[in-house]
C-alpha cells in the first residue's frame, strides 16, 4: 500500500519535470527563433531537470524490474540457486547504493557554495538527485525483496 503512494508520487513528479522541461526547452526554441532573445536559464534549468528526471526515474526501472540483465547462465541453474544468487545480487547493489547516496551526500555539500550563474541556485540542488534517486533505488528493491523474492524465470519448456 505505501510503495503505491510512492509510486504514485514519483510518477507525478517525473511526469512534472518532463513536462517542465519541455516547455521550457520549446519556449526557448520559440524565443530564439522568432523574437531573436534566449532565455539565459532554459540550458540550465533542462539540465537540472534531466538530472533529477534521470536519478529518480531509474526508480522505476528498478520497480518494474525492467533494468537490462543478463542471465544467459542463471536460467539454468536450479530454482533454489536462482533465488539466493537474486538475493547476493540485491545485496550487492544496496552496496553499491549506499555509496552512491554517500558520495552524492558528498559532492552536494560540496558544491551547495556553488550557484548556476543564470538561475542564482545552489548547484548543491542538482547534485541532491544523487543521494535521493540512491535512496528510492534502494527503496524499490526492499519492496520488492519484502513482497516476495523474485528469481529470474526459467526458459520455456525447461523445469526447475
Amino acid at each position: 500500500m505505501k510503495s503505491a503512494v510512492v509510486d504514485r508520487f514519483v510518477n507525478l513528479a517525473l511526469a512534472a519535470c518532463l513536462g517542465v522541461m519541455t516547455c521550457i526547452v520549446l519556449a526557448n526554441i520559440i524565443c530564439r527563433s522568432i523574437l531573436n532573445i534566449s532565455l539565459d536559464w532554459s540550458g540550465e534549468m533542462a539540465s537540472f531537470l534531466f538530472a533529477w528526471l534521470t536519478f529518480v526515474g531509474v526508480y522505476q526501472g528498478f520497480r518494474n524490474r525492467s533494468y537490462i540483465a543478463i542471465d544467459t547462465l542463471v536460467v539454468l541453474l536450479p530454482q533454489r540457486t536462482r533465488r539466493a544468487l537474486a538475493q547476493v545480487v540485491d545485496l550487492g547493489c544496496l552496496g553499491l547504493l549506499l555509496i552512491i547516496i554517500w558520495q552524492g551526500v558528498n559532492l552536494a555539500l560540496m558544491t551547495w557554495g556553488l550557484e548556476y550563474p543564470a538561475m542564482q541556485i545552489s548547484r548543491g540542488y542538482l547534485y541532491a538527485s544523487l543521494p535521493v534517486g540512491g535512496a528510492l533505488m534502494a527503496l524499490a528493491i526492499i519492496i520488492a525483496r519484502w513482497s516476495g523474492p523474485e528469481s529470474p524465470p526459467a526458459r520455456s519448456g525447461e523445469s526447475s
